[in-house]
């Protein structure tokens, strides 16, 4: 009987383990995209994206973004419509240009979100958009404000297990040629250096 017990045992633990790693599933929070090059005239937009959702519905978020003041400055900040948006969900954003931070909070009002989630496709919560102020790189990164250092909210109030991964834009004074003008260059290069070659193979024979 005993030794039942332990076969029994050691069937179903490994079964609690994957259970509780799909329930307990950690979203990820990362920039989109994640690194991007800029005039220093220009502007990025970068979207705050929530992947790795695994059945899990987010009815809330609540957190800090951060970035070099001297580099950039936020012009402006969309919320994606994941949570309701308008009158379906409250809304918070507060921005302090000269700290480089800004506040995003969103809570849904929604009893069920299944007609604006999947719970598992990728939700863009925000859309961020950057003035380019002078050259050099900024990090961007999250900071989580719910209790105990929380990012995310669930549709019943519980708190989603969250990683984050910063973002990176760097401002430059020229453009950089994208890699088929850098082709289109090396080739023209190549063409003109045999036709140079050419004539003067053609010039030493007549000469001769």
């Amino acid at each position: 009987m005993m030794l039942k017990k332990l076969i029994l045992r050691g069937m179903i633990l490994p079964l609690l383990l994957i259970t509780s790693q799909s329930v307990f599933a950690t979203v990820i929070l990362s920039f989109s995209p994640n690194t991007q090059t800029i005039l220093l005239s220009g502007q990025a937009s970068v979207n705050i994206v929530a992947s790795n959702l695994q059945n899990e519905y987010i009815g809330a978020f609540d957190f800090d973004v951060s970035w070099d003041n001297s580099i950039l400055s936020l012009a402006s900040v969309s919320f994606g419509n994941a949570l309701g948006g308008g009158s379906l969900s409250l809304q918070s954003e507060n921005t302090n240009n000269g700290l480089g931070t800004s506040n995003l909070a969103e809570s849904s009002l929604l009893s069920s979100l299944t007609s604006l989630q999947t719970g598992t496709t990728n939700i863009i919560l925000a859309t961020l958009v950057f003035d380019a102020l002078s050259v050099g790189q900024s990090v961007l990164n999250l900071t989580g404000n719910i209790s105990g250092g929380g990012f995310l909210g669930d549709e019943n109030g519980g708190i989603l297990a969250t990683s984050t991964n910063p973002g990176l834009i760097n401002v430059v004074t020229t453009s950089i040629p994208e890699p088929e003008t850098l082709f289109l260059v090396g080739v023209g290069l190549l063409a003109l250096f045999g036709l140079r070659r050419r004539n003067g193979c053609n010039i030493k024979l007549t000469s001769g």
